[in-house]
């Protein structure tokens, strides 16, 4: 309970419902409710906070808001765009793309809306540089390897339903041009001339991937403008023995003149945004520390030939041109289909760019209504004992991986060792083995003992009869390791790594229930015992597949329609067993139809 007590009323925030507290007046917070206290004046007021135990209470109020019941109805899910300046190896696949499809196929799978963007990062400097030392034309590498890109996420089965390729959208520049305007009107942008980094050699602006030194905060090596091992922002000229990275030579400065933004004038702003929507903590962190640091300003255009063109020799600045496109894309889709709840899965390292260099410049162009509502985040998943390095030849690409051990091998093992608040690492060993995953090896296992079943009951799933203690608490545990896997789904506490694990420990269960109920099949006795346990046993099936296709979507079809069920597999609240005399095919839908892979 709280008391309120002084002269003017507190207004009391509880959940979605905003009540005036009187002097003397009492509120009731339930456990687990969100509540926000206010005082809209200058005087102060005195609160008498009482605060007890109750564990009863607390679990009525679990029961009565189940994970399913936090979902919303329509969702967005955004992934950066990777940049299309070669292929993707597993270090890439691994972190946003196989981990939002997840949580998209999950969703759809409970019937809501959820839809997935993403595309690729053509205007980034990455692009530029590449063409430069391959001797080809930005535009040209951006269609290629971003055709590539798409290509390979096709293969992993992880679905796009909108793509932004601003170097083949004949509008996107205006657009921009559009957007940035509305950002150069507030009053925190200025034109300024300003000490830039330089190659003489090459005539080169010196920033971001044109740039190579070593960060000034933590000494790692660092590109221009982000330092990726502790998320910094920076000006090229501030890296420490910065040279050009196309031919090494050392930098020097020369004046530049260029649009910036101040991003400090809106460190309220964003932190009042951060506390109102759900950020990783690792990103939060990040966060936090850069505003009590100060935000430095950020250039908004650069002096280069690629990218959205503006006047004088400038372009829009890259990663400008990213968070603008991901505002248009959120404003498109509201147009197009009604708000919704928008989820943004990306790196850690990018955390400057989407938390807090995103968001000012949605404010600063009036477009807030468009910002994510959750930042799911992930650090990098490392090759033996380093990261993936397309440079340096240390990857595994994505390409060879799917077809050597297929989509469902792959998407298992990279969701189990998810980066998630943590580097991980995979083996070469055991890049090369993705197949032999544990859980991707007793499901198969498990799922091809449906031939002894469908054997006993001829080839039709039996209604259920008599009900033992083992069958009630068998049917307990699918329903509540739904819901379990269920609040592994919300923004606030995702997790890729505990949805396979749990996951794992409901194929085990499984199994270890047909090992202890098949001897029921042998005592004629007890035959309306036995049809309850093969019931069980099919439902177990149903769930399965449902429950398994944000995961390894392939097996989980299978499983599906070897059940007679009719398009993608539906993830119920409270499961409902297959109608009596269902038919099954044959053969069962596990290693025997994994046609020419071990």
């Amino acid at each position: 309970h709280d008391r309120l007590g002084g002269i003017e009323p507190a207004h009391l925030v509880l959940g979605d419902e905003e009540r005036e507290l009187r002097p003397g007046g009492v509120v009731y917070l339930s456990p687990f409710g969100y509540h926000e206290i206010r005082n809209n004046t200058d005087e102060a007021f005195d609160i008498v906070s009482i605060y007890w135990e109750h564990l009863p209470s607390a679990v009525e109020a679990l029961e009565q808001t189940p994970p399913r019941d936090l979902l919303a109805q329509r969702t967005l899910v955004f992934c950066p765009p990777p940049t299309p300046n070669g292929g993707l190896h597993l270090g890439h696949l691994s972190g946003p793309y196989v981990r939002a499809d997840l949580l998209v196929r999950a969703l759809r799978s409970m019937g809501r809306d959820a839809r997935h963007i993403t595309g690729t990062d053509d205007h980034q400097s990455y692009v530029a540089a590449a063409a430069l030392t391959r001797g080809t034309a930005p535009a040209a590498l951006a269609t290629a390897e971003g055709d590539g890109i798409l290509a390979t996420m096709r293969a992993a089965n992880v679905g796009c339903d909108r793509l932004t390729r601003p170097a083949a959208d004949p509008g996107h520049a205006d657009r921009i041009r559009d957007l940035l305007a509305r950002v150069a009107a507030s009053s925190a942008v200025v034109e300024q001339e300003r000490a830039t980094a330089y190659c003489e050699r090459c005539d080169l602006s010196l920033h971001q991937a044109f740039a190579r030194g070593s960060c000034a905060h933590c000494g790692e090596a660092s590109d221009g403008e982000i330092c990726e091992a502790c998320g910094r922002p920076n000006e090229s000229r501030e890296l420490t023995d910065l040279r050009c990275l196309i031919c090494g030579t050392p930098a020097v400065t020369r004046p530049e003149r260029a649009l910036w933004l101040d991003l400090d004038a809106y460190a309220g702003q964003l932190r009042d945004y951060l506390r109102h929507c759900h950020t990783a903590p690792d990103l939060r962190a990040l966060v936090e520390r850069l505003l009590d640091e100060g935000l430095p300003a950020y250039r908004l255009t650069r002096t280069s030939d690629w990218g959205v063109a503006l006047a004088d020799g400038q372009a829009v600045d890259a990663w400008v041109d990213l968070a603008l496109t991901f505002l248009d894309a959120a404003r498109a889709e509201s147009e197009q289909d009604g708000p919704a709840k928008i989820t943004l899965f990306l790196g850690y390292d990018n955390s400057f760019y989407y938390a807090i260099l995103l968001p000012i410049l949605a404010f600063a162009a009036g477009l807030a209504e468009y910002l994510p509502a959750a930042f799911v985040t992930n650090q990098f998943l490392h090759l033996e004992d380093a990261k993936f390095s397309t440079s340096r030849g240390h990857a595994v690409w994505a390409d060879g991986a799917l077809a050597t051990a297929g989509a469902d091998a792959v998407r298992l093992a990279l969701l189990r060792d998810a980066p998630e608040g943590r580097v991980t690492r995979i083996t070469r060993e055991r890049a090369g083995e993705l197949a032999q995953d544990p859980l991707y090896r007793d499901a198969q296992v498990w799922l091809d003992g449906f031939t002894a079943a469908t054997g006993r009951c001829a080839g039709r799933v039996p209604g259920t009869g008599a009900w033992t203690d083992t069958h009630r608490e068998f049917y307990r545990f699918i329903n509540l390791t739904t819901r379990q896997l269920d609040g592994l789904l919300l923004p606030e506490s995702f997790s890729a790594r505990g949805y396979v694990r749990l996951l794992e420990s409901f194929v085990a269960r499984c199994a270890e229930f047909r090992a202890t109920e098949q001897a029921l099949g042998q005592i004629p006795s007890l035959a309306e015992e036995a049809r309850t346990s093969l019931a069980l046993e099919f439902l177990a099936a149903k769930a399965f597949a449902a429950l398994a296709w944000p995961v390894v979507p392939e097996m989980s079809q299978r499983v599906w329609d070897w059940l007679g069920l009719p398009g993608h597999p539906v993830r119920e609240a409270e499961w409902s067993f297959l109608p009596a005399g269902t038919e099954c095919g044959a053969p069962a839908p596990g290693l025997a139809t994994v046609a020419g892979r071990p």
